[in-house]
């Protein structure tokens, strides 16, 4: 077990890591379409979901830069749609509302909140996501010192960026960053080759993958394993 001693922020994933996903992207995809079939029919009347999940792959392609910009790609992919069927550019803010408020429908594990709580004040709290979820819409914002997106940063894990920025919001050096999530490769694998303590949040039991190189981390399988292990007074009694 390596020396956490000196670690002074805790960095944190959010999708699979704070909340469960399941199902919720596709749920958001689906309210999307039907809003597009009631009030742009001609959009859905030529494409399936499917078709359109390919034109955003395909839209991903022609503009790489997109990647880490999630918000942008889907309301460029929006944009396009509503000047090939001949809609108002409109479209693109009220369907992009439609999409991002069923994706906020998801609800914390039931430990996140007490093992936040816990850590708030122990060290400085951050969020690092690639994905545009917003955790001050689900009464978690409160808990962090600072939350960070590939949007913001114009890179997305594992680049070494985005945690150099990380350590500049928590006013750490690397060595005292610890940062758990669910990937390997973006959140483990990223974090170790900047120097930061990484923490693997598997909770399926899941094998490290045999592509990826292996480096220095910790295994979990729960938030609450983490709290025992940075604040065991914090737990001792409950």
């Amino acid at each position: 077990m390596p020396d956490l001693s000196q670690v002074r922020a805790i960095s944190f994933d959010l999708d699979y890591t704070l909340w469960d996903l399941e199902g919720v992207i596709e749920r958001a995809e689906q309210r999307l379409y039907d809003f597009l079939s009631e009030s742009y029919p001609r959009i859905t009347e030529r494409y399936s979901p499917e078709t359109l999940y390919r034109r955003r792959l395909d839209l991903a392609a022609r503009q790489p830069q997109l990647r880490h910009n999630v918000t942008a790609w889907r309301k460029a992919a929006l944009a396009e749609l509503a000047e090939e069927c001949g809609y108002e550019q409109s479209l693109v803010e009220q369907g992009f509302k439609v999409f991002i408020d069923a994706r906020h429908e998801v609800t914390p594990y039931p430990e996140t909140k007490p093992v936040l709580s816990a850590l708030h004040g122990r060290y400085r709290l951050g969020v690092i996501t690639n994905g545009n979820a917003d955790v001050g819409r689900l009464g978690l914002g409160g808990y962090f010192d600072f939350a960070l997106s590939a949007v913001d940063i114009g890179s997305a894990k594992p680049d070494h960026l985005i945690f150099e920025a990380a350590c500049r919001r928590a006013g750490v050096a690397p060595d005292e960053l610890l940062h758990i999530g669910d990937e390997p490769a973006t959140d483990v694998f990223g974090a170790a080759q900047f120097g930061v303590h990484a923490v693997w949040l598997n909770r399926d039991g899941r094998a490290w993958p045999g592509e990826l190189e292996t480096v220095p981390h910790i295994e979990v399988a729960s938030l609450q394993a983490l709290g025992e292990l940075l604040s065991p007074e914090a737990f001792r009694d409950g």
